[in-house]
C-alpha cells in the first residue's frame, strides 16, 4: 500500500485556493478572490430577488425549488470569508501538521497503524470533488439539454436559464439571454470551489489530528517498566496535540455553524421538490440532495472521529501497565488521564457538538420544516 505525502494529499486544496485568490504561503490576498465574491454577492441579491417577488404569486413548489440554490449560495459565501480571514492560522496549522506527518512517514509501526485511514481520506477527498463536479455540470447545463429538446419538438428556441434570476432588462434575446446564462454558470462553479475547498480543508485537517491521538493511543497502550520514561514525551505530545485541535475549532467553528444552520433548509426543500415535483426535476433534485447529505455527514463523521480518539487516549491508559510504574511515572499517567476528560471536539460556533448526534438532528429539523410544508401545500389544480 502506497501511503501519499502531505502534499498530494492537499495538492487539490491548495490547487483550488490558489484559484480563489487565498494562495498558501502568501499572506496577501489576491484581487480575483474580492471579484469572484462581488460576483457572487450580485448573483445572491439577483436570485433573492426573484424569490422575493414571487414569493405573492408563485407555487409553494417552485418557491422551494429555488431555495437551495440561494441557500448554497449564501453558504459558499459565509462559509469562504472566515476562512479567508485566518488564512494565517490555516497555514500554520498546515506547516505543523506537514511535519509530524513526515514523523509518520518514517516510522513503519505508525504508517501501518493510519495509513490505510490515509488512503481512505485521499479517496474520500478525490469523490467529493468529482461528485460536486457532477452536480454543477448537471445544474448549469441541462437547461441547454431542455431548449435543444424544445426546438427539436417545436421548432421555437425558449431561453431559459439555469438559476432563476430578475436582471435590469430582456433577456429574451440571444445577447443579454448569453450573457445571464454565462454569468450565472459562473457563479455556480464559484459556489462549488468556495465550499467543497472549505470542505475538503476541514476533513484534511480534522482527520490528520484523529492519527495523532491514534497514535498516541497505541503508544501509551504499549508502555510498561522497561519504557516508562517515555511518559513525559508521551504527555508533551499529547498537549501539542490538543493544542492543534483548538486551533482547528477556533478556524471551523463559524463555517460549521452556517453549515448547520441553512443545512436543515436545503435539506426540506430538496426533500419536498423530490416528493411533490415533476420527473423533470428528479436529477437535479437527487444530486443536490446527495451533496448536501455528504457534506453534512463528512462534517459529523470527521467531528465524531476526534472526539472519539481523543477519548480513546484517556482509556488507553488504562490498558498500560500502569501499576508496575513508579510515583513519576504514574503521575504522568494521570496527567494524560485528566486532560483526557475533556475530550477534544468540533463546534457549530459553541451552539452544538459536531457529531453524529448533531447530524441526527438536522436530519429531524429538516423532516419538521418539510412535513410543515407539505401541510401547508395546496397544489394548483389546472
Amino acid at each position: 500500500m502506497e501511503v501519499p505525502n502531505f502534499e498530494e494529499i492537499l495538492k487539490q486544496v491548495k490547487i483550488n485556493f490558489w484559484l480563489i485568490g487565498i494562495p498558501f504561503k502568501d499572506s496577501n490576498i489576491k484581487i480575483r478572490y474580492y471579484l469572484f465574491l462581488i460576483s457572487l454577492i450580485i448573483m445572491l441579491i439577483a436570485e433573492l430577488s426573484f424569490i422575493v417577488c414571487m414569493v405573492s404569486t408563485a407555487d409553494l413548489l417552485e418557491i422551494t425549488l429555488l431555495v437551495p440554490c440561494s441557500c448554497i449560495g449564501l453558504l459558499s459565501l459565509l462559509k469562504i470569508m472566515p476562512i479567508a480571514i485566518k488564512r494565517k492560522k490555516i497555514f500554520k496549522l498546515a506547516d505543523c501538521l506537514d511535519n509530524l506527518y513526515r514523523d509518520i512517514l518514517n516510522n513503519t509501526r505508525n504508517v501501518e497503524i493510519v495509513g490505510s485511514k490515509i488512503v481512505g481520506l485521499k479517496k474520500i477527498i478525490t469523490y467529493f470533488f468529482v461528485l460536486n463536479g457532477v452536480l454543477i455540470a448537471v445544474y448549469n447545463f441541462s437547461n441547454l439539454a431542455l431548449m435543444f429538446y424544445e426546438y427539436i419538438t417545436n421548432k421555437e428556441v425558449k431561453y431559459h436559464l439555469s438559476y432563476a434570476v430578475i436582471v435590469p432588462f430582456n433577456i429574451e434575446i440571444f445577447g443579454t439571454w448569453f450573457f445571464v446564462f454565462v454569468f450565472s454558470c459562473m457563479n455556480g462553479y464559484i459556489c462549488v470551489v468556495f465550499y467543497t475547498t472549505v470542505d475538503a480543508l476541514y476533513c484534511i485537517f480534522t482527520s490528520h489530528i484523529c492519527h495523532h491521538f491514534t497514535l498516541i493511543s497505541e503508544e501509551i497502550k504499549c508502555l510498561d517498566t522497561n519504557n516508562g520514561d517515555k511518559l513525559r514525551e508521551l504527555v508533551n505530545n499529547h498537549q501539542y496535540i490538543l493544542k492543534l485541535s483548538e486551533d482547528l475549532e477556533d478556524i471551523f467553528n463559524l463555517p460549521n455553524l452556517f453549515t448547520v444552520l441553512l443545512g436543515s433548509i436545503e435539506i426540506c426543500a430538496l426533500g419536498f421538490n423530490l416528493t411533490m415535483g415533476t420527473w423533470s426535476q428528479l436529477p437535479g433534485c437527487v444530486l443536490f440532495l446527495v451533496s448536501v447529505l455528504l457534506q453534512i455527514l463528512m462534517m459529523s463523521y470527521f467531528g465524531e472521529n476526534i472526539t472519539r480518539e481523543s477519548n480513546g487516549v484517556g482509556e488507553a491508559t488504562f490498558l498500560c501497565k500502569w501499576y508496575d510504574m513508579n510515583k513519576i511515572e504514574k503521575q504522568n499517567i494521570l496527567i494524560i488521564m485528566t486532560r483526557s476528560h475533556k475530550p477534544a471536539q468540533l463546534t457549530a460556533y459553541k451552539f452544538s457538538i459536531i457529531s453524529y448526534a448533531s447530524f441526527m438532528k438536522i436530519i429531524s429539523t429538516s423532516w419538521s420544516y418539510f412535513t410543515i410544508l407539505k401541510t401547508v401545500y395546496k397544489p394548483d389544480i389546472k
